[in-house]
């Protein structure tokens, strides 16, 4: 009898312990709930703001316009003599983890001599796709980054990042 009750206390705890778990799903609903809370009053604001200004070009390149940014930045993976001209950025993060890993994926799916620079002013961590030397070939790649690269790019709008 002893043996029994001792069986059936065993599976209770399995059973509240098999109960009360997150899922994936559980927190995924917590973060787009989180997010949606961000982007309204005032913040939503602020934040509409902040990817209007970060969506205007603002540089005129060969009769067409490109958003073209001037920043003092260090090189995060790798050296100094990676560094090209032009930068193309093609992603912003706050995490240098998520900025490697997308910076990996780039160079791995799309073969691109791509790295990461960390922008002080911004609090940024960018990953460039690819640098150049010449302007009118990185604003080309810039206007049009899906003839370039498959992966979706992860700022409002691509832009030309050079060291000030």
């Amino acid at each position: 009898m002893k043996h029994f009750h001792n069986t059936i206390l065993i599976f209770a705890l399995v059973a509240v312990l098999a109960s009360c778990h997150s899922t994936e799903a559980n927190y995924k609903a917590s973060y787009e709930k989180s997010i949606a809370a961000s982007r309204t009053g005032e913040k939503g604001e602020k934040y509409e703001h902040d990817i209007k200004v970060r969506s205007q070009n603002n540089y005129e390149v060969d009769g067409d316009s490109i958003r073209l940014q001037r920043h003092y930045f260090n090189i995060v993976d790798g050296d100094d003599s990676v560094i090209k001209k032009y930068s193309v950025v093609v992603a912003e993060f706050q995490q240098k983890f998520n900025a490697k890993s997308y910076c990996e994926r780039l160079r791995k799916e799309e073969g691109l001599n791509s790295y990461v620079v960390y922008v002080a002013r911004t609090r940024y961590y960018c990953v460039v796709a690819q640098g150049y030397d010449d302007l009118s070939v990185a604003a080309t790649f810039a206007r049009a980054p899906g003839k370039y690269m498959r992966l979706k790019p992860m700022v409002p709008k691509v832009y030309v990042l050079v060291r000030a």
